[in-house]
C-alpha cells in the first residue's frame, strides 16, 4: 500500500512545524541505547488524514524530526507502536482505517547508521498500540483488538467491517512470518480494548482492557485460545491506556493513573506476587492531561518510559491548540528509584522532552475554518464543501451574526430575499451563497452587536399571544432578518418561536380551563387561538384529550 515514508523531502511534511497536536507514544531501545519513539498527529484530531512519524535520539538529550512517517490518502494511520522482538529487531506497527487492520515494517538492524526498512506487511484485523509479549513457551502473541464502536470524531461509515469484536491474541510461531487469531476476550464495558497481555507464574496469561470503570481483566488456561469471562480488575484509572510487563527481576510493572480526577497523577508500581499487590510507586507525572504510557526494559537496566502531555487535539481554534503543552516526553529510572519512591539514581530523569510543538506554520493558512480568515468566496466555498442545505445559511449566522439595532430595514429584506432565492435553488447554488455570504457580513459589521436577547423576545410575544403576528411582524419589530431571528431563537432555546407561542397559549388555556367555567370556546378566542375547532384540534394534539376532558380530570 506504499505507506511508509523515509524520504528526507516528503518528510517535510511531518515535522514539529507543520503539525497542530500529537499524542499516543511508544518507546523502544536498542542494545546500544538509541532511542526511538512514535507517536501521531494529522489535522486537527483523530479523523482521516492522521498519521505515524518515528523520531530517534542517540544521547537521550536531543530527538530528531521525524526520520520515518506513514500515511495514505483518504485514511487514517494511527495508534502507532514500537517493539524490539527476541531477534534484537525492531518492529513499526500502525492501524489503518478504513480498510482496518494492522500493518508493520521491521528493521533488522536498528543501530545501523541508515535504517533498512521491509515491505509492508499485514498482520491482523484492526489494532495494536500495546506491545506483544514473549511466552515462556516461544510464541509470541500480538494484541490486536476489533472495537465493539466507533471513533466519535469520524463517521459511522468509518467503523470497523470486522464483524466479530473483542480483545484478541494473534499468534505467530515463526519469528512474524505468519500469523493465526487465537481467543478473545469480551470484557464488559470496554471502552478502545488498549489490552495488554501478561504471562503468570502458575502459566496462565492475565489479560488487563482498558474499560469505562477502569481496567478489566480476563485469563486464559490454554495460550490465548479461549479466555475467562471479563471482570473488574480493581485497579481503577479514568478510561485511559496503562501499561504493564514482566520484569526481568521477576516483578511486574503497572504504569497507571493512581488517586486521580482526571488524567492525572500518572504512577509507576510494582508487584512481586504477580499483581494481586502493589507496594512499592513512583509518581511518574501528577499534572493533568498525562496519558498514555509505554515503556522499555533496556540492556542497560534503565527502564525508559514515554506518555503524552496536553495533546492539543479537537479544539476549537489554532490559538486555543497552541495554548495547550503538546508534549511527547521520556523518562528513565531505575527498580531501585520505584522501590524507593525517588530518584536515587543519578542517570535516572523524569519528563524529559522528545517533542514539543510550537507554532504552526502548515500548509493550510486555515487548519480551523476560522470564518473571520476566510475571504466572501473562500468561506461561500467552504461552506458548500462542509455543510448542506438550510445548515450552509444557519453556519454564516452562527459565526456573522447581524444583530443590530440600528440596521436598515432595507438591508434587512436583501438579507431576506437573497435567502429566500437561495432556498429556492436548495442551498446549492454558489453565486446566490456568495451574495448571502457577503450580505450577511456586511449587516454584521454596521455597528456594535447590540441584539435583543431571547428573554427580550419571549416577553414580547408573551404580551401578544392574542395577536395573529407573522414572522414577518416579529423581525420588523426588532429590526432583524426574520430567518436570522428565528435562527437565534431555536438556537438559543430548542423550539422555534411559532412552537413557543403555541405552547404559551396552550398553558394560559390549561390554567383557565382548571380556575373556572369560562365557556371552552371564549377561552380558544382569549388565547389566540381563533377558534373553538382550530384550539380543540391543538390542544387535543398536545394533551391527549380535549379541552373539556382535561377540564373534568382536573375539576375539584
Amino acid at each position: 500500500m506504499n505507506m511508509l515514508i523515509t524520504d528526507k523531502k516528503e518528510l517535510r511534511r511531518y515535522a514539529t512545524d507543520q503539525r497542530i497536536w500529537q499524542g499516543i507514544p511508544s518507546i523502544e531501545v536498542t542494545k546500544k541505547g538509541r532511542i526511538f519513539v512514535t507517536f501521531y498527529a494529522g489535522g486537527i484530531m483523530e479523523h482521516i488524514g492522521n498519521y505515524c512519524m518515528l523520531v530517534e535520539s542517540r544521547d537521550g538529550f536531543q530527538y530528531s524530526e521525524p526520520i520515518a512517517a506513514t500515511y495514505l490518502a483518504d485514511h487514517r494511520c494511527y495508534d502507532p507502536c514500537l517493539w524490539i522482538d527476541p531477534l534484537g529487531r525492531l518492529w513499526f506497527t500502525w492501524a489503518v482505517c478504513p480498510d482496518d487492520g494492522l500493518w508493520g515494517v521491521i528493521c533488522d538492524d536498528p543501530d545501523a547508521d541508515e535504517l533498512v526498512w521491509s515491505k509492508e506487511f499485514f498482520i491482523g484485523h484492526d489494532i495494536m498500540m500495546n506491545k506483544p509479549v514473549v511466552l515462556s513457551t516461544g510464541e509470541w502473541l500480538f494484541p490486536l483488538a476489533v472495537w465493539n464502536h466507533g471513533v466519535r470524531s469520524l463517521p459511522p461509515k468509518y467503523d470497523s467491517k470486522t464483524p466479530e469484536k473483542g480483545s484478541f491474541v494473534y499468534k505467530t510461531n515463526d519469528n512474524g512470518v505468519t500469523f493465526s487469531r487465537l481467543g478473545g476476550a469480551d470484557v464488559p464495558n470496554r471502552s478502545f480494548d488498549e489490552h495488554m497481555v501478561v504471562e503468570l507464574t502458575d502459566g496462565r496469561l492475565m489479560m488487563l482492557v482498558r474499560t469505562y470503570y477502569g481496567i478489566g481483566v480476563s485469563y486464559s488456561s490454554d495460550r490465548g485460545r479461549t479466555w475467562s469471562r471479563g471482570e473488574d480488575s480493581g485497579l481503577g484509572g479514568p478510561s485511559s491506556r496503562f501499561h504493564i510487563c514482566r520484569l526481568r527481576s521477576g516483578r511486574l510493572l503497572l504504569i497507571n493513573h493512581v488517586d486521580f480526577n482526571k488524567r492525572n497523577n500518572l504512577m509507576l508500581l510494582l508487584s512481586e506476587d504477580d499483581g494481586r499487590t502493589w507496594p512499592w510507586r513512583l509518581m511518574l507525572d501528577a499534572r493533568d492531561a498525562v496519558s498514555y504510557p509505554d515503556a522499555k526494559e533496556a540492556e542497560d537496566g534503565y527502564i525508559y518510559i514515554t506518555h503524552d502531555r496536553e495533546r492539543g487535539c479537537k479544539k476549537k481554534s489554532l490559538q486555543q491548540a497552541q495554548s495547550y503543552a503538546r508534549e511527547i516526553l521520556v523518562s528513565r529510572v531505575t527498580e531501585e528509584d520505584i522501590l524507593q519512591g525517588e530518584l536515587v539514581n543519578q542517570g535516572s530523569y523524569l519528563g524529559r522532552i522528545a517533542s514539543k510543538l510550537g507554532k504552526y506554520r502548515g500548509e493550510d493558512p486555515n487548519p480551523f475554518g476560522d470564518p473571520h480568515l476566510f475571504s466572501d468566496k473562500e468561506y461561500a466555498a467552504h461552506l458548500l464543501k462542509t455543510e448542506s442545505g438550510e445548515a450552509r445559511v444557519n453556519r454564516i449566522f452562527e459565526h456573522y451574526s447581524p444583530r443590530c439595532d440600528e440596521q436598515h430595514q432595507a438591508d434587512v429584506d436583501r438579507v431576506d430575499q437573497l435567502i429566500a432565492r437561495l432556498a429556492e435553488r436548495e442551498y446549492a447554488d454558489p453565486v446566490l451563497l456568495l451574495a448571502v455570504v457577503t450580505a450577511i457580513r456586511e449587516l454584521s459589521g454596521t455597528c456594535e452587536p447590540k441584539h435583543p436577547t431571547v428573554e427580550r423576545i419571549t416577553a414580547w410575544v408573551d404580551q401578544r399571544l392574542t395577536d395573529e403576528l407573522s414572522l414577518a411582524d416579529m423581525a420588523a419589530h426588532f429590526r432583524m432578518s426574520r430567518y436570522y431571528l428565528c435562527h437565534l431563537f431555536k438556537e438559543k432555546t430548542g423550539i422555534t418561536i411559532l412552537e413557543y407561542r403555541n405552547e404559551r397559549r396552550l398553558t394560559l388555556a390549561k390554567q383557565k380551563l382548571i380556575a373556572g367555567e369560562e365557556k371552552v370556546t371564549d377561552i380558544a378566542l382569549s388565547c389566540g387561538f381563533g377558534s373553538a375547532s382550530y384550539f380543540n384540534e391543538i390542544f387535543s394534539k398536545s394533551e391527549g384529550m380535549t379541552p373539556s376532558a382535561y377540564r373534568k380530570l382536573h375539576s375539584k
